[in-house]
Parts: structure tokens; sequence; C-alpha cells
């Protein structure tokens, strides 16, 4: 629309006149709030500006604006017609940057200092007014604007938006109205869509950031001229390294000391997976785990490489999590009061706080591991890894493979890239070898070294892999006797047998027995959904009498047997298994009770056996006796029983 045809709807509207039809929509719908809100067209515009801290923390939350914003609008001053402004408004209407002369628009120049107000209330009609409220960009010509002062204005003006969508700020330029241009909107609606661009790439940029710094492994990227491009904080760690005194130099200075490294970054390009390298940096080794990708383009195009590393010790404990290298039992899952076997466990609470070797000897059975992971969870080395190796559970010719690991290529049918042995998987850790004196003679004497020197030596290997872990040894065998016919080296004997714990065997341990049947009851009841299960006296004398050449493991079995056996919650001889009864019967003479006076005192002393047994229950005693519990109660009353004397001293 021409200008004087503008200045004419105008002065018709000020006249008191409806907007005529010919001015745009936005453009009279602005002049119509301007007039709601008592504005006077002939006044001086409101002057609101921000001033001190207010005015500082508006430019501070526009600052990543302002800061993509400025060299854009640096180009635009240079190429707008003379005496004009390029000016930014943050979302609030207030100005925060302007380039261009100070006093190029001479009357209206202080009304574009930073923080002034543009919104409509205070400049009436405008474009930043407009484009606040339509978010949409906006060229507002001469009489266009309500307040006659700004007449001389051309001002064009459009929206920047988050990589979300968000109103963030408005960009425009003033210009005298003379010199106006059509196309300045144009060319200020592609520097805020720059703007926006800008934006986006540095939103990307930031979540490539936070996921390459999220990521669990060590990262290194690396473009085609050798410099890295990429490193993350946990790459940073395993190396010893600043990444960002990283980025940008060659890879050749920053692991000039790591040939392994340096050459599997020149031949990876095709990629590889967990390759297993020693990277010596900074003066110390570094044991990883590499995988390589090369970085591709939608077309295939390369650009580098990535390379993804782990240190050795953090893939063992995912190892040890997988296998289930945990240690489950502590102190208080060894159950008894024998003394022995207290004593026995008063030292090995003693000695799990130092880091000496433990050699368990015992029967098969006793609870050699148990004993082992107590140990282990009651030392520092608690938190790492328990390892546990049966080296008679494994052909000869396997032994060192499991113990020492092996290279790639050690011998036909290693795996690839190599396997840590037991030693290297309980680094921090426990290492528990179980049957020790079932080791061949020919692997204890790199089992001696490594006991002295606390490093391994892979088998096919020549680098010496430091490990620093615990040793618990544990044997049924005689070992000195073993000594003296040749099958058990003496000086890994004595390696070995620095604080020897012999536990002893269940048949040595009186009582233990019906305090650990009890046990079990408890547990396999629990684990069947089933009441508490009681033994009668019977069952009691049988397990006392029985030798136990199984021990504890032979014991929980033939009680385990016996609850699937049970038909209610009374344990009996015939649910034992018959074997066991057969060998018990015959491993002594049958205890009688002591010789009594009458038939009353032999009824009355089985009416409270039966009673102590079942704990005072009468239905469970009533069963047991094989009468009714009306017959119980006259039994009780007729001896004068007192069941609460005896269910505070039942078992």
């Amino acid at each position: 629309m021409k200008r004087d045809v503008v200045r004419r709807a105008w002065e018709q509207y000020i006249a008191g006149e409806e907007v005529p039809a010919k001015v745009r929509p936005p453009i009279a719908a602005s002049w119509r709030r301007c007039r709601s809100r008592g504005l006077s067209p002939h006044q001086r515009p409101v002057l609101k500006r921000l001033q001190g801290q207010e005015l500082q923390e508006h430019c501070h939350r526009a600052q990543p604006i302002t800061r993509i914003g400025q060299p854009f609008m640096e180009k635009i001053s240079r190429y707008v017609v003379p005496n004009s402004l390029v000016f930014l408004a943050d979302a609030g209407g207030y100005i925060v940057m302007a380039e261009g002369d100070p006093n190029a628009l001479f009357a209206q120049a202080p009304l574009f200092r930073v923080g002034t107000h543009w919104g409509e209330k205070s400049q009436g009609t405008n474009a930043i007014g407009l484009v606040m409220r339509e978010q949409e960009s906006f060229q507002v010509m001469g009489a266009e604007h309500y307040l006659q002062v700004h007449h001389s204005l051309a001002c064009s003006a459009a929206p920047i938006f988050s990589p979300e969508g968000d109103f963030l700020a408005v960009l425009g330029v003033a210009t005298p109205l003379p010199a106006a241009h059509p196309h300045t909107l144009g060319m200020v609606v592609a520097a805020a869509a720059a703007v926006e661009n800008q934006l986006g790439l540095e939103r990307a940029s930031d979540q490539l950031y936070s996921v390459v710094q999220s990521i669990s492994d060590g990262l290194i990227a690396i473009d085609n001229n050798g410099l890295i491009s990429q490193m993350n904080t946990v790459a940073g760690n395993i190396f010893g390294l600043s990444p960002p005194d990283c980025i940008g130099k060659p890879v050749e200075e920053v692991f000039r000391d790591s040939f392994s490294l340096l050459r599997v970054i020149k031949t990876g390009r095709e990629g590889f997976n967990d390759r297993e390298l020693a990277v010596d940096i900074n003066g110390r080794r570094v044991r990883i785990t590499v995988t390589s990708r090369p970085i591709c383009s939608q077309q295939g195009k390369t650009f580098g490489v990535v390379l993804t590393c782990r240190e050795m010790k953090s893939v063992q404990r995912l190892v040890n999590r997988m296998v289930g290298a945990q240690a489950r039992f502590t102190f208080a899952d060894l159950i008894g009061q024998d003394p022995g076997f207290t004593e026995i466990i008063t030292m090995a609470r003693r000695v799990a706080r130092t880091d000496s070797t433990v050699f368990l000897v015992g029967e098969s059975g006793t609870g050699k591991e148990m004993f082992a992971q107590a140990i282990h969870n009651a030392s520092p080395r608690r938190n790492g890894p328990f390892v546990a190796m049966n080296c008679a559970a494994l052909p000869r010719d396997l032994v060192e493979s499991e113990l020492f690991g092996y290279e790639e290529g050690a011998f036909t049918g290693a795996k690839r890239g190599g396997r840590p042995g037991k030693f290297e998987l309980a680094n921090g850790g426990t290492l528990f070898l179980d049957e020790i004196g079932d080791i061949p003679l020919e692997t204890q004497v790199s089992l001696l070294r490594v006991l002295q020197e606390r490093q391994v030596i892979r088998i096919g290997g020549h680098t010496a892999i430091p490990v620093q872990i615990r040793i618990i040894a544990a044997t049924n065998k005689d070992i000195a006797r073993l000594v003296e016919e040749g099958h058990f080296r003496l000086d890994l004997y004595y390696r070995l047998n620095v604080i020897n714990l012999a536990i002893p065997p269940l048949r040595e341990r009186g009582e233990d027995v019906l305090l650990l049947a009890r046990h079990f009851l408890r547990r396999f009841a629990g684990q069947l959904g089933r009441r508490e299960i009681v033994m009668v006296p019977a069952v009691e004398r049988l397990l006392l009498r029985y030798p136990w050449p199984g021990n504890v493991r032979e014991l929980q079995n033939v009680i385990e047997q016996a609850v699937h056996l049970l038909e209610d919650d009374i344990l009996l001889p015939e649910h034992l298994p018959a074997g066991f009864v057969a060998a018990s019967a015959a491993g002594g003479e049958v205890s009688l009770p002591a010789k009594t006076n009458s038939l009353a005192d032999i009824e009355q002393a089985a009416v409270v056996e039966a009673l102590r047994s079942c704990r005072g229950n009468i239905s469970r005693a009533a069963r047991w006796l094989g009468v009714g519990r009306t017959t119980l109660y006259r039994k009780i009353r007729l001896y004068r029983i007192d069941l609460e004397e005896l269910r505070r001293s039942a078992p």
C-alpha cells in the first residue's frame, strides 16, 4: 500500500473513524488495541528501560542468542542503507543488542538503546510488538506505526525460535523511511533462520557431547588427518589424560609411547572387536580392550575412526558378575556351637582382617568353601571378585590355561583374542583354589612363581601382568604325605600353608548335628511353604548315632529327602532314607531310657518328651503319641505337667 494511502487511513482512524479496509488486518487490530489502552497517537513513547541488575539478568539470559546473532547482525549492518540500526530484542520485547551508529535514527536513536522496551504497550504498533504477538515476520512502514513519532521509521523484524519451537527473540532492522527497501525483510528473515540453524547445530553438538560423555566405555574419535576430534571423560580417566587438552592434537603426539595402540589405529579402518592391548602412557602401562569402527557418511565416505575401550579390570568385573564370581556366605552362615568349631571360626575372623594366605584343611563336605567366602566377605577385599577353581575338576592339560590364561594362537583351539585366567579375573579380590592337592606337579612350578612374584604371564604371551589377590587354598588330602611321596612340592606347600585352619568333621561336633538338622528343616519348610517341622526323639537319636562320612553336605541331603516325604509337620524315622537308618542302627547300641519304677513313669516320660519335642504344641504331640487331644489333656492334668515350663525349655 502506498505511503500516502496509509497516512490518510491513519488520519481517518485517529479522527474517530473506523479503520479503512485497505489497512492490513494485523496493523488494524494493533491500532484498535492501542486506542483501547488509552494511548494517544501524538504522545511521546512511554520510555520503559531496564537498568542495573535487572538489565544484567536480561542480557545474561539472552547471551546464547546474542553470541550467535552478533556475526549475522554485523553482516546485515554492512549491507543495509546508511543510518540504519540492527537490533535484537528478547522474548519480552527488551532490546539486548544493537549494531550500527547509535545516532543514526536521530530522535528515535535513544529508543534503540540496550534495555529499552518495544512492546505494544510502550511503543504502540511496531514490528517488534507484532512479531511478539503473532510470532511471524513483519515489516511496519511509516504511518503504519500507531504513534506519530515513529512515522519516519521503517522496521523489519523476524522471530527466532529454539530447536524445540519456543519463541526466543526478535531480530530486526530500523531504517529511515525514505531509504526503506522491501527486500530488507527478506534479509532479516534469512538471518533469523541462520541463527535458528546455528542454535540447532549447537543443540545437536551439546546432545552429541552429552551422549559421548554418558557412554560407560572410553571413546576416542580420530579424523582422517590423524587429529583427535572427540575424547570422553572415561577415556581420559583410563589413560590419565585431560580430554580438552587432547582434542585437536595428533594422535601420534598424544599416544607417542604406545606403539601397539597407534598400530591398531592405522590398521583398524575396517573395524575390529575387543582387541586386547597393553598401552604405555605417562610412564605407566594400562591393559585395555579396544573396539574400532570407521566413521562413515550416508554415502559411504570415511571421515575417520572411533575407538571404544575398556580397562581390563572393568571387563573382568563384568565377567565375574556374569559367571557369578561373588561370595554369598558370611560368618553368620556358619552354624555350630561345638567348641572346636567355634574356635576355628574365631581364628578365621582374625585372619580375614589380614592379607595372608589361608590353607583350609578338612574332609569333603565340611564347608571349606563357605569358610573361604566368609573370610573374603570379612576382608578388605570384600568388594572385589571371589573366584573359585576346583583343581580336581579339570583335565591336567587345561589347568594352566584356566589358571594363567592364554594369548590368541597359543595352542590349537585357543579362543580368538585370547582369554584371561583365574588369576586375572580375581585381581583385586580372592582366588579360592579348592582341592589344591590334585593340581598337577608340572603346574605347581608355575603356580609357585605367580605366588612369589604376584604377576602372571599368559600361555603364549610375554608380558607380565601384575595381580593383587589373596589366595585361599583348600584340600581334603594329607598334603604332608603327598610331599613325602613326591606328588606335591615342598616349597609350594610352605607358600600355601601360612595360616592353617583345620575344619573338624561333623561326627566330632556333637550336638551341632541336631542344630544343623533343625536349620535345614526350617530352610526346606520355608522353600516349600510349610509350617515348622519338628523331629521326634527317635530321629534325633539316629542323627546323633550316624558317623556322617559326607559331613554337613550329607546331612543336608538326608534332611531334604526326608522333608519331601512328609505328609504333615512331624519328622519320623520312616521318613529317613532306609540306608541311613540301617547304617545308623548298626553304628552302636540303641540307647534305652533309664530304668523306671512303673508303667506310669514310662507313660509320663513319654508325654513329657513328646510335648518338649513339639514345643508344647498339643495337636502335634497328640499325633506323635497316637492319642486324641482330649486324652492328652487328661494325661497332662494327671501328671501335673507344666506346659509353659516345657515350652520355655524346649530346644
